[in-house]
């Protein structure tokens, strides 16, 4: 009875020992999602993930909306980022698939986005509470297809339109300085016209 006994604590430690364990994550409210990462994003997955080293993975995200973290991070400006997380899922490593989009919670670390399923990083679908207190906070980029799109009606180009940046700086110069400057040229040349007529 006692070898018995013996086999089986033995068994059931072995068995223990090759048991991986699960990822377990704190139960975080939206609110503190946002507070604890540095860079919030919505971005598709362009190409196949690989391998960042023998524990990570890394994928190529072409950006759609950022919610925070463009100044801490500007590279995110360029629209395309590179993403690390976990290989495995037991290690909180988010299940990374090309084509994919995902709303994504990421730490700066050595100058690069680290994302983890326990930050709240997954496929956007899952994740539409999210995004409506997000889009109520509001956005500070939009792009499309990795274009970034600027209004046209604010005077530093920011928030959603039609218009890439470079084109909403030179709208704004239109706007702002050539339009006034077209409009009052003539009506100065026609002031100098009457004034030289009446005095001739």
């Amino acid at each position: 009875m006692k070898a018995r006994l013996l086999t089986l604590l033995a068994i059931g430690i072995t068995g223990f020992a090759g048991t991986e364990f699960a990822c377990l994550c704190d139960d975080l409210t939206i609110e503190k999602r946002v507070n604890q990462a540095d860079v919030v994003f919505s971005g598709t997955i362009k190409d196949s993930p690989w391998n960042f080293s023998e524990e990570f993975i890394a994928a190529g995200f072409d950006v759609k909306t950022v919610w925070k973290g463009a100044d801490s991070f500007p590279l995110i400006e360029d629209g395309y980022v590179t993403v690390v997380t976990a290989k495995v899922s037991t290690a909180c490593g988010v299940n990374f698939i090309a084509g994919k989009e995902y709303l994504v919670y990421a730490k700066i670390d050595n100058n690069g986005l680290y994302a983890t399923t326990c930050a709240g990083s997954w496929f956007l679908d899952g994740r539409a509470d999210d995004v409506e207190m997000l889009d109520a906070m509001g956005a500070t980029h939009h792009f499309i297809d990795a274009r970034q799109v600027k209004g046209s009606s604010s005077d530093d180009c920011r928030g959603p339109g039609p218009f890439t940046v470079k084109e909403c700086e030179f709208e704004k110069l239109v706007r702002n300085v050539l339009l006034p400057v077209g409009i009052a040229l003539p009506l100065v040349g026609l002031s100098v016209f009457f004034i030289w007529r009446k005095r001739r």
